[in-house]
């Protein structure tokens, strides 16, 4: 089956068209290793994953503000040092195959995308509070700092915060950005034109076809999250959604058996 005939079999997507959500979650531990060696052998085209600051300024890719439920403990996981969190089970959560599974820093992602040319694409959400402008501030000039670090890194720098997102823009004048939001906002459009922003990131549940339109029309990329089901993912195709972020990218993808 040639690469362009893939898309137009049901639930089969091209690799450039999805995303494993925190790596390939639904099986994996999220945003662990193990999960992002499996998206790239899936051939997922993209990676999505989450970044915060600890407390030592050192990033560290982590889904949840608080210890709980991906790891044991309690509190803030910002308010740790890099020592603490290195130590973390982020595995045993999942499955008792994955314990011993720890947390990684965005440095040692970008030199695993690095050392392949075929591995993903990343995307980098920036998780910070909102109201917070120093702390957006400190995220992006760090986050930068990695990037910078590392030429030729294939990303998307992505955030909720729009504080974060006007605080890297220009520390990282050419690297792809997006917003992301759940539902379409009125001033969403404009504030991506206004800040320079290449793409908007939305719930796909929540997307319809004039917002869809709207976004495509301002020539933005337009990706969406988190989708699980083929009906779901063919319906937002057909509004003109280049990447599905999705938990399972088995289930879109030939290169493996679902």
């Amino acid at each position: 089956m040639s690469e362009t005939s893939l898309a137009t079999v049901p639930g089969r997507l091209q690799s450039s068209q999805v995303c494993a959500h925190r790596g390939a979650s639904g099986h994996y531990p999220e945003n662990t290793q193990v999960a992002f060696d499996a998206a790239a052998a899936l051939g997922a085209g993209w990676i999505e994953t989450d970044v915060q600051q600890l407390a030592d300024g050192e990033l560290v890719i982590f889904h949840d503000e608080t210890l709980g439920r991906t790891a044991r403990g309690e509190g803030d996981i910002r308010e740790m040092t890099w020592p603490e969190v290195a130590v973390l089970d982020v595995g045993s959560w999942k499955r008792s195959e994955f314990a011993g599974e720890r947390p990684i820093r965005p440095n040692a992602l970008m030199a695993w995308q690095a050392a392949a040319p075929d591995r993903p694409t990343i995307i980098w959400e920036i998780k910070c509070d909102d109201g917070y402008p120093t702390a957006a501030q400190r995220i992006a000039g760090a986050l930068a700092a990695e990037i910078e670090a590392h030429p030729g890194h294939r990303c998307v720098v992505s955030s909720f915060n729009r504080e974060a997102l006007t605080a890297i823009r220009p520390l990282l004048p050419t690297t792809p950005m997006a917003l992301i939001v759940e539902a379409l906002p009125t001033d969403a459009v404009s504030f991506c034109r206004e800040q320079g922003l290449e793409g908007l990131h939305l719930d796909g549940h929540q997307l319809d076809a004039n917002s869809a339109q709207r976004i495509l029309s301002a020539g933005l990329a337009l990706r969406c999250y988190t989708i699980n089901s083929e009906t779901e993912a063919m319906r937002l195709l057909e509004m003109g959604v280049e990447v599905i972020m999705t938990d399972f990218p088995e289930r879109f993808l030939t290169a493996l058996d679902p």
